[in-house]
């Protein structure tokens, strides 16, 4: 047995643990800079796709970090008076939170005073964030490419009038989608955020529903319009037409005082808004002479 080779096994341990924890710290270097450059998208349609209403706020925190925006915000909420019996409404106090999402995507969670998220919505404000989003059990919107028209005309006595609201520097629009068991008891909010992308102003609808006097136009909002922001909220009784519609998405003069970005993005950003107002300032000679 003298002809055996002798083999020097601390070399071979302390080689395969150095092998070891290099290729650790390489993945975890390369996950790194994927989740923050080409992978981003990937990385937030997957987190968005574990939240759902009910799921606590560490959870949220978990998965997109520290919110950017938190303030508080009063709803009013379905309930009925101890001493009268009578079915009416109370004010109740949530907690907002704001994550922007890099440059894709703004995510808003209103919580409980139990910090549960009770609600939340995500907008898009970028062309390549489009994610897919179930509606109910039967219809899948993507946003920033989905018209309203693709999901039915709500119904005003089960989900609420159609809401809008057109101001100085301000706009939205919202509908909501209620599909009682089968969706789980949730309602599905979607519209038009001023902050998201695109985002067309409902100008010919009126300032509000209380000054529409043409409901043809709509539909035909409808129709070109395309949802760029979902809320989804839960079962609880919260009246969300006391928070909508602006409270679709994001609260812009929030979210607006963040510094704009310089450098050749922006300047890029810049140049392409020029070219579309070009644009538009030539299609309109041609569309009044029609």
């Amino acid at each position: 047995m003298q002809w055996l080779p002798t083999f020097d096994t601390k070399l071979n341990v302390w080689t395969t643990a150095a092998i070891i924890v290099a290729s650790i710290g390489l993945y975890n270097t390369v996950r790194g800079w994927w989740r923050h450059t080409l992978g981003k998208r990937a990385f937030f349609v997957k987190n968005l796709r574990k939240l759902a209403p009910h799921v606590r706020h560490e959870y949220a925190k978990d998965l997109f970090g520290e919110p950017a925006w938190q303030y508080k915000r009063s709803i009013e909420e379905y309930s009925v008076v101890p001493d009268t019996g009578d079915f009416g409404t109370v004010e109740r106090e949530m907690t907002v939170r704001t994550w922007p999402l890099g440059r894709m995507a703004y995510l808003t969670t209103w919580c409980s005073e139990d910090d549960e998220v009770e609600m939340y919505s995500i907008t898009t404000r970028s062309r390549i964030f489009r994610p897919a989003v179930m509606v109910g059990t039967d219809h899948v919107v993507r946003l920033g490419k989905s018209c309203l028209s693709s999901l039915p005309a709500p119904n005003p006595d089960v989900e609420g009038p159609v809401l809008w609201a057109v101001g100085a520097q301000r706009y939205s629009y919202a509908e909501c989608h209620y599909f009682g068991r089968p969706g789980g008891y949730r309602t599905w909010v979607v519209g038009v955020s001023d902050v998201g992308y695109p985002a067309l102003a409902p100008v010919r609808l009126g300032a509000n529903p209380e000054v529409c006097h043409d409901p043809s136009e709509i539909e035909r909002y409808r129709q070109q319009a395309r949802i760029n922001s979902v809320l989804i909220a839960g079962g609880s009784p919260l009246r969300l037409g006391s928070i909508l519609p602006a409270g679709l998405g994001p609260d812009s003069s929030r979210v607006g005082l963040v510094e704009p970005e310089y450098g050749f993005r922006a300047r890029l950003m810049r140049f392409r808004w020029k070219i579309r107002m070009a644009a538009s300032r030539l299609r309109e000679p041609k569309a009044s002479g029609e």
